[in-house]
């Protein structure tokens, strides 16, 4: 009881790192720890997890400029509308916010007259192709696997806060791109997770259904788990 209690008056136990694991020695001063946990993310994501095979399709591709300009009128690359930062706006979950501490409450607030003054930013990141660097900064939260060792900084989910501003932009944009995969039925009918209206469960009942009506007959199932499938992703 007492904790759905804490939780309706947004009050959260603090959980603090006080000791993590480097080459078998015990680390506790709060920047070493810092320098352990960057250099463990960071590893993550390191070019040595891949094959030279796909290093150097990444790099032969990577050199390719990406066109921007066309000629054809495309409707996902008009100029982002009051209509559509309004939508964005009224959806807004209060998350923590970025290095800049803008919050979501103050954009909500904002008047109109100071919306469109975002919307003519938004629009000229839209069409100049320039991506601010202060939004490329972000806070990172590391989150304790469960179950795991927390002394081991392997065992720690790199959570980032990136700026509300920054988040905003982007969630426009995302529903221009998601309209469009769904419209021309790009991505894969199989594919029920981080779609609207669908869940992960989805594939489960599926799957139920047809060991339902096989009767007794043999059904062979595969089932992948890819190693830190996530934080590869390129």
């Amino acid at each position: 009881m007492w904790h759905n209690v804490r939780r309706a008056c947004g009050i959260y136990p603090e959980k603090c790192i006080s000791c993590l694991r480097k080459n078998g020695q015990e680390v506790r001063n709060i920047s070493d720890m810092v320098d352990v946990l960057a250099e463990a993310f960071a590893s993550i994501c390191s070019a040595s997890n891949y094959t030279e095979l796909f290093l150097t399709h990444k790099n032969r591709t990577e050199r390719i400029k990406m066109r921007f300009q066309t000629t054809k009128h495309l409707s996902y690359n008009t100029d982002l509308t009051i209509f559509e930062l309004h939508t964005a706006l009224s959806v807004l979950k209060h998350t923590s916010p970025g290095p800049d501490e803008v919050t979501y409450c103050m954009l909500q607030h904002l008047s109109e007259h100071s919306l469109l003054n975002i919307l003519y930013m938004f629009n000229r990141i839209w069409k100049e192709h320039v991506f601010p660097d202060c939004w490329k900064h972000a806070f990172i939260i590391p989150v304790p696997k469960p179950g795991k060792d927390p002394q081991d900084p392997l065992n720690y989910r790199p959570i980032a806060l990136t700026n509300c501003m920054c988040k905003l932009f982007e969630r426009i944009v995302n529903v221009r791109l998601v309209h469009i995969l769904e419209k021309n039925e790009y991505i894969s009918p199989f594919q029920s997770g981080i779609r609207k209206s669908r869940s992960t469960i989805d594939n489960l009942i599926s799957l139920v259904n047809i060991i339902a009506f096989l009767k007794q007959n043999h059904l062979l199932s595969i089932f992948f788990d890819i190693y830190k499938a996530y934080d590869r992703t390129w």
